[in-house]
């Protein structure tokens, strides 16, 4: 019989890996090794949803300060004035003392964790290769596959090279006085309401009609006004982004494809979706626009045309002891299914309980929370979909 170093490694230290790499570990005494090539906690909470809340909430005051409060009888006795990077310090001391509770939690768990690039050997084996270039083997005798994803620049000139992402948002040092965010998504909706709110002029630019068409329209068409009447200025129908060029000093002019420019932006911001970090694991794949890291390849792994990893209903891929969740797959890209699915697979590889045998997540009308402004709560099917 073959053994191996660790039980279970789990490539990704994000919401789905550490879910269940702690699962595995404190629930069923299992040798656990997380890989993780940037900071504990992923996407989420460290370029997603914890330091997004912080500033939705700032934005919240800030819209509170401006519309509401007198009618609650309160008063300054003067200008209200932001200081940005007061608050941009503050979230990021809050974001740091988060990655050390998610190192204080492995440890307590008694989880392994490395920092690194991960490269498949072979569908047992992973190399880890840290900042300082040093490398070492890793063998186990299940993988995880919990790389998440990042966001992605659309075709046009200049865009990558003159554009912030989403995860970019979080490093703005100053207030952009004119900030231009391109996309029609959550993500998209949720920042050009956080830049509003604290006092940018902020222009949204989408492609069809209106943002978040693909949740109901009651819900759409009401965000739409509420942005509208907020001083958010809509450029729709634009089929997206031409060009983004410079003037010559720090303002960015965007041309639109139906022909329209927007002048003087600070900030271009483009959320126009995410990919999931699957070329950062295969060098000799045909599909890798990058030569990164982890050599797919080399252990067999499919992939789908839009470069997610293949799964079934219970994360397994087609290499029958490496297996696949969260954003990678490109089910539903939420933190709790990430956590949940994590979770599950812990309990139906190592459970000796029978109930959980086939232990799976539920992918069916989950919750959906849009931080805009107003924010959002929806779940079930759309008004359409159930029509049809």
């Amino acid at each position: 019989m073959t053994t191996y170093d660790f039980d279970l490694i789990c490539i990704g230290g994000g919401s789905g890996g550490i879910a269940c790499a702690k699962r595995s570990a404190t629930s069923y005494g299992k040798k656990v090794l997380c890989i993780e090539r940037a900071r504990l906690g992923g996407t989420c909470v460290n370029v997603g949803c914890v330091p997004k809340k912080v500033m939705w909430s700032a934005a919240h005051i800030a819209h509170t300060l401006k519309h509401d409060m007198e009618h609650y009888g309160f008063s300054t006795g003067g200008e209200v004035t932001l200081d940005f990077p007061k608050l941009k310090q503050a979230r990021d001391k809050y974001v740091k003392r988060l990655n050390g509770i998610y190192a204080s939690g492995f440890a307590k768990a008694g989880v392994e964790h490395v920092f690194g690039e991960a490269t498949f050997v072979d569908e047992h084996t992973v190399k880890v290769t840290d900042k300082d270039g040093q490398v070492a083997n890793y063998q186990a005798e299940k993988i995880l596959i919990a790389t998440g994803g990042r966001p992605h620049f659309p075709p046009g000139e200049g865009v990558e090279e003159n554009c912030i992402s989403s995860d970019g948002f979080f490093d703005l040092e100053d207030l952009p006085k004119v900030a231009v965010v391109v996309g029609a998504g959550y993500i998209a909706v949720e920042l050009a309401g956080v830049l509003n709110s604290l006092g940018s002029e902020t222009h949204l630019v989408v492609r069809k009609g209106r943002a978040l068409r693909e949740f109901d329209p009651m819900i759409s068409e009401a965000l739409d006004k509420e942005m509208v009447k907020q001083g958010i200025f809509i450029h729709r129908n634009t089929n997206g982004v031409a060009k983004v060029a410079t003037d010559g000093g720090n303002k960015k002019n965007i041309t639109l494809h139906n022909g329209d420019t927007i002048y003087n932006a600070d900030v271009v911001l483009m959320a126009a979706g995410r990919v999931p970090n699957t070329e950062d694991l295969c060098t000799d794949c045909e599909w890798a626009p990058n030569t990164e890291t982890l050599h797919l390849e080399k252990c067999g792994v499919k992939i789908t045309p839009r470069k997610y990893v293949v799964v079934d209903e219970y994360q397994n891929t087609n290499v029958e002891n490496i297996y696949a969740l969260g954003d990678v797959c490109g089910v539903v890209e939420l933190t709790p299914m990430a956590i949940a699915a994590g979770r599950r697979l812990a309990d139906r590889l190592f459970s000796s309980n029978p109930i959980h045998a086939t232990s799976k997540v539920s992918y069916e009308y989950v919750p959906t929370v849009v931080f805009s402004h107003p924010t959002i709560g929806t779940c079930g099917l759309t008004e359409p979909k159930a029509i049809e």
